[in-house]
């Protein structure tokens, strides 16, 4: 479907909406190609589909070269009719399709196993195409914890994806796959999430590539870093950081003549370019509290309610040097729901409708967890850089709801 004409007057857009910007957007991507490129050469950049999938967004990486880094039939099925050849596909997850694994397979795109049944399924394709040479890779499961003690982990039992290292699943899955005559474990995938997430945990998981590359003797294709990555914040490290460190380890051991480096970002890429935009429409002075009611909702920004902190910054409709300050503000969402709160302003302005809440690197999760809740999904703006706006997604409506639904 092609966007709407663009837009030039802000007025024309109706809160809530997302919207992304073109400037900051391909700000994070020359910073991400040139870390790939000055620090390794040999890389590939994929992004995770799973951490916004708009159509537009996708379709704009395509054309920046990226790879779809995909972990479901769904993802990968949209993927392709965006136009990514199935060689530019990266599969990931737990849960594969059958179909899709070996449609990618067989298009020598990239598959990291994570699962017992994908043994099965290698010796079973191995046998149906004994004339073809396939190369996978394997996902580490290793003790982050003893890696890195002072990590603060985003699991305290650590993490459940791919083959254990230390208790030998890691080496029975590389035997298996090297009994294959026609396959090679051609890959690592690391990718090991921690909330703390230092530059010193990527260089530990280079390290860990290398020692498991040495202890197998394996002559690996590539190492595929995954992702975990700040991004959009200039008080955290960015890639140069991380893959200055990264490339520092793995060089010790691989060449880049001879072994590709994958990174595969999502939130890192797109939260500094997206902003979700809000009015407030009403102030309710509730025994000495104020509630600010907005348009917006914590549910177009964490519907996990995991969090509680949200950057934002606000836009005042009229001159603030007439307005009284007051002790305590809360500013809360759309829905009926009391947890739809999202911060507290204390000792400052006095917000009135009108006024604008923008939150800022909101583009990671946000609109693929969105939940069709009172509300339904909201619009999504494109600001390119000459500053038109392009219509990406507009506002669903029952008229979108109601499709594929009998009465």
């Amino acid at each position: 479907m092609k966007g709407l004409d663009n837009l030039m007057i802000k007025e024309q857009l109706n809160t809530p909406f997302y919207r992304i910007k073109e400037k900051d957007l391909l700000y994070d991507i020359s910073l991400l190609k040139d870390a790939l490129s000055q620090n390794w050469g040999n890389a590939i950049a994929g992004y995770s589909v799973k951490t916004n999938s708009l159509p537009w967004l996708l379709t704009y990486l395509k054309e920046q070269g990226f790879y779809a880094e995909v972990v479901s039939e769904t993802e990968y099925d949209l993927a392709i009719r965006l136009g990514f050849p199935q060689k530019h596909i990266i599969y990931n997850g737990p849960i594969k399709n059958r179909k899709v694994f070996e449609a990618v397979l067989l298009a020598g795109g990239y598959i990291n196993l994570d699962s017992g049944y994908e043994l099965d399924w290698m010796e079973e394709l191995s046998a149906l195409y004994p004339n073809r040479r396939f190369k996978v890779g394997v996902r580490v499961n290793y003790d982050i914890a003893a890696l890195c003690p002072e990590e603060t982990l985003a699991a305290e039992e650590g993490g459940r994806f791919g083959y254990c290292y230390e208790n030998g699943v890691l080496e029975t899955a590389l035997s298996r796959l090297q009994r294959l005559p026609n396959v090679q474990a051609a890959g690592l995938h690391l990718h090991s999430s921690t909330q703390s997430r230092t530059v010193q945990v990527f260089g530990a998981l280079a390290r860990m590539a290398v020692r498991i590359a040495k202890e197998y003797r394996l002559s690996l294709s590539y190492i595929d870093m995954g992702g975990g990555y700040f991004g959009g914040r200039d008080d955290k490290p960015d890639y140069r950081d991380y893959f200055r460190e990264i490339c520092r380890e793995l060089s010790a051991f691989f060449d880049p003549k001879e072994t590709t480096l994958i990174a595969e970002p999502g939130v890192s890429l797109i939260s500094r370019a997206t902003t979700f935009e809000t009015t407030v429409l009403d102030v309710k002075d509730i025994r000495g509290r104020n509630f600010v009611v907005t348009d917006g909702s914590r549910t177009n920004l964490n519907p996990l309610v995991t969090r509680h902190v949200y950057p934002h910054h606000i836009e005042y409709v009229s001159d603030t040097s007439v307005r009284n300050k007051i002790p305590d503000q809360w500013v809360c969402g759309a829905t009926c729901m009391e947890y739809d709160r999202l911060f507290e302003i204390r000792d400052d302005i006095a917000l009135i409708p009108g006024d604008r809440v923008i939150y800022d690197t909101a583009g990671g999760y946000t609109m693929c967890l969105s939940p069709l809740f009172i509300n339904y999904f909201p619009a999504v703006y494109i600001e390119h850089t000459d500053g038109s706006l392009f219509t990406a997604r507009k506002a669903w409506t029952n008229e979108e709801f109601l499709q594929l639904n009998y009465i």
